[in-house]
């Protein structure tokens, strides 16, 4: 393994505000940092409102370099319509075209790319479009002094290491709406013909030169495969409707996607990303890989949470014993919706060989009081160590659920940059992970913080096993 100090990013988007900068051609490249354009009274007044989300790049590839992430997980997303087809109250409030304002100013979309959305729900050609484009940004950068390259397995991704000036993406996929379904049309498909769409759709995805390592089964919206975890709060659960399927379990025909992503009959094997399943759905999940892999111990599955929080609780069934509303996550550490993991859930992961990335999303990783504290502090230093302690808490709080030494191989990072998050102020993009490795370093040596839970290992060698060395073991084993 190259003994070379990077840092390893599971999820982030570095595609999406490029690949979404025009329609039907984007007009921008994965180099170059696009700031949301905010022109006219009510798109400024937007801007304002929204000033929690980040508007302009935070892992276009230039910044990408400059934070010394050399290896990311790249995650293809054609946009769900639920969040272009919004409620009616706010277009009664604003009108069609405010709400194509508001949602090119917070995503940073084009116009033209938000407007061609709601003409058409053809997510498996939004999805092959991306692909292509994101292929076809493989080369040198502009200035010739960087590059980027797709690798399609741990022996590709070592050699791409030996040059220190590439960029190494990883494909992967948000949702597996892309196969066609959680549209209109779908409604109205027999069980027989909706198998025969997803099994072609899947086998041409997995006949892509870097066909994708991993693929979340559900996102924010109903897509007819697997109930999703309430992830919406004020004023956003206010805009879009997230309702239907929430909670529920997996359908017939999400088990038919799920073997055919992972059998390698039809081609490499898709691991399953569990995050933003709803639990009913995770605990079935968890339950056929505890089988699975107890009949192939030989051939295991890992359970991978590419980009999440802890939610404090000791089991599954706890999580989920008080709805996902705001007092429930009001005064605790950490964020207690059911969309985060418990101690249950972190053991089961732990036992399929799998990898929790800790996302850099403020808002799930603590509650709302936390968050509210934090995000007062107008000194940026006593900030910055306030952050550094709530990371570590999430951290921590695994290695308890697991209680040895053992806790420190689950966990990694996977910020959700560019995944319109809630970002932490002193950490806004990827430029800044550099810092946050040296603040959580320095957070610990000087507060001998949990040390008990250290398991002897010192504070610059946790801070590269997130970072770094259990993503690149995990890639050992099963990227191949």
């Amino acid at each position: 393994m190259s003994k070379e100090i990077f840092t390893v990013d599971l999820h982030c988007h570095p595609n999406l505000k490029s690949f979404n900068s025009g329609f039907p051609k984007p007009t921008r490249n994965m180099w170059e940092n696009i700031e949301h354009k905010a022109e006219g009274r009510f798109a400024k007044t937007v801007n304002e409102i929204s000033q929690h989300v980040l508007k302009e790049s935070q892992t276009n590839l230039y910044k990408l370099a400059e934070g010394k992430v050399r290896v990311f997980q790249i995650s293809l997303y054609p946009t769900e319509r639920g969040f272009i087809h919004m409620r009616n109250i706010p277009k009664i409030l604003i009108g069609n075209r405010g709400v194509n304002t508001l949602q090119a100013v917070i995503t940073g979309y084009e116009k033209a790319s938000v407007m061609e959305m709601k003409k058409h729900y053809n997510y498996f050609e939004d999805l092959q479009r991306e692909y292509e484009y994101v292929y076809a940004q493989q080369g040198k950068s502009p200035d010739k002094k960087h590059a980027f390259v797709l690798v399609n397995n741990y022996i590709e991704l070592e050699e791409a290491l030996k040059d220190k000036n590439t960029l190494i993406g990883i494909i992967t996929i948000e949702g597996a709406h892309v196969f066609g379904t959680g549209a209109p049309l779908t409604e109205n498909l027999s069980l027989e013909e909706l198998k025969a769409q997803l099994t072609a759709n899947i086998l041409t995805v997995k006949r892509w030169e870097f066909p994708p390592f991993m693929i979340n089964l559900g996102h924010h919206f109903w897509n007819h495969l697997t109930g999703h975890a309430t992830s919406f709060k004020r004023p956003i659960n206010g805009l879009v409707n997230q309702n239907k399927g929430k909670d529920k379990g997996i359908t017939e025909a999400g088990w038919h996607v799920i073997r055919e992503l992972l059998s390698r009959k039809n081609g490499k094997r898709i691991l399953i990303d569990t995050k933003h399943m709803s639990l009913v759905a995770r605990k079935e999940y968890y339950a056929f890989i505890n089988n699975y892999n107890y009949v192939n111990p030989e051939d295991m599955i890992p359970v991978v949470t590419s980009h999440a929080g802890v939610n404090g609780y000791s089991t599954m069934d706890s999580s989920i014993k008080e709805p996902d509303v705001v007092p429930k996550t009001r005064h605790h550490r950490f964020y207690r919706w059911s969309i985060n993991i418990s101690n249950e859930e972190v053991r089961m992961i732990r036992a399929s060989g799998g990898l929790i990335g800790l996302m850099m999303d403020r808002g799930m990783l603590g509650g709302l009081n936390t968050i509210k504290n934090v995000t007062s502090i107008n000194d940026t230093e006593k900030q910055r160590k306030e952050y550094a302690r709530l990371f570590w808490d999430n951290a921590f709080q695994i290695v308890k659920a697991i209680g040895s030494k053992e806790g420190w191989d689950v966990v990694a990072i996977g910020t959700d940059f560019d995944g319109t998050i809630t970002h932490m102020e002193p950490y806004e993009s990827a430029t800044k992970l550099p810092l946050l490795e040296s603040d959580l370093k320095d957070y610990l040596k000087a507060n001998r913080y949990q040390e008990e839970l250290w398991f002897g290992y010192s504070p610059e060698e946790l801070v590269r096993k997130i970072m770094q060395t259990n993503a690149m073991n995990f890639y050992k084993f099963f990227f191949v």
